[in-house]
């Protein structure tokens, strides 16, 4: 059995597969990652998660073979240590030994294989493979093999992950993919990497919100959802707010188009679920791109909140090498 471990900004997700297909998930389980406590509360959470999700499902944890976990941030291929991220805990810290040892639920080290990468990456492989970009590939008869895609996380922060002809780029050290972190507004709003204007600061969800929040002189914060259905009683503000961010998504889109030149883009996170964000998106991406014929595809993640915990499962199984 193949335990996938999700860890978000904001949440943490776990999930159990019987196999390596997606379909055979026993149970998927949340939690809040608090990134703002220390690495022994997270663990002492996340193991009661775990236990109460074994248990309901009468399985043990002897049962399970392999660990992929997928972190919000860069992780070196080799060393498997995460260099920069914005759950600070887990920076620097020997990620198998760390997680070998505090996950288990026997008494003893977790002596099967375990693996780690870049959430981002864990959600592009597994729209790559089995969700909206397989979908897409199918259907025009693009092989897998050839397949460019970048798989974009519009969530708590703004992740990415980078497939050129079928094969994951992780970078020298796994630093490929943080397209977050690219400059999105010269000498723009700080983020916590030191930086000024990065693209996180502007497309994730907390950024949406606090714009609309400053805009509209809000006493009282509002949620994405509930500004996206303003919108739709026709509140200025929130259609003010709605039209400068697909704006800034346009930009920064054509910007990766540019670089990568991909055959699709896959969105996922919180802010890919409104459907006013896709309207008009390729007229627009063909104005705004270098190559302005038959700009890359814009499509809505097939594989849901399940996307980036189901593609850290399947890390270790090898599905995704080439």
């Amino acid at each position: 059995m193949h335990l996938g471990i999700d860890v978000g900004g904001t949440k943490t997700e776990i999930c159990l597969l019987s196999s390596s297909l997606v379909t055979s998930q026993l149970f998927r389980e949340r939690m809040e990652t608090n990134r703002e406590l220390s690495l022994a509360d997270f663990f002492i959470r996340l193991k009661a998660l775990l236990k109460a999700s074994l248990d309901k499902q009468s399985i043990s944890f002897n049962q399970i073979t392999t660990i992929g976990v997928g972190l919000p941030g860069s992780v070196d291929p080799v060393q498997q240590v995460m260099v920069q991220g914005s759950v600070p805990f887990f920076k620097n810290i020997d990620l198998k030994k760390t997680f070998s040892k505090e996950i288990s639920l026997n008494g003893q080290e977790f002596k099967g294989k375990i693996k780690f990468d870049n959430d981002g990456n864990c959600f592009a492989l597994a729209e790559t493979y089995f969700g909206a970009g397989k979908d897409w590939a199918d259907q025009h008869q693009v092989p897998a093999e050839q397949l460019c895609l970048i798989g974009i996380t519009l969530g708590t922060g703004v992740g990415g992950g980078l497939i050129v002809n079928g094969n994951l780029i992780r970078g020298r050290r796994g630093g490929a993919g943080e397209i977050g972190h690219t400059t999105l507004v010269e000498a723009g709003r700080p983020c916590y990497c030191g930086k000024q204007g990065c693209a996180e600061q502007y497309l994730s969800g907390p950024a949406f919100e606090h714009f609309f929040k400053t805009r509209a002189e809000a006493l009282h914060p509002l949620s994405g959802k509930d500004i996206f259905e303003l919108a739709l009683q026709k509140d200025p503000f929130a259609i003010s707010a709605i039209e400068s961010y697909r704006d800034r998504l346009v930009g920064f889109l054509s910007n990766l188009s540019n670089v990568l030149d991909p055959h699709v883009i896959v969105l996922g996170g919180g802010m890919s679920t409104q459907k006013i964000i896709y309207e008009g998106m390729s007229e627009r991406l063909s104005q705004a791109c270098f190559l302005t014929k038959e700009p890359p595809a814009v499509m809505q993640n097939k594989l849901g909140g399940s996307a980036g915990v189901i593609g850290a499962a399947l890390l270790p199984e090898g599905i995704f090498s080439k």
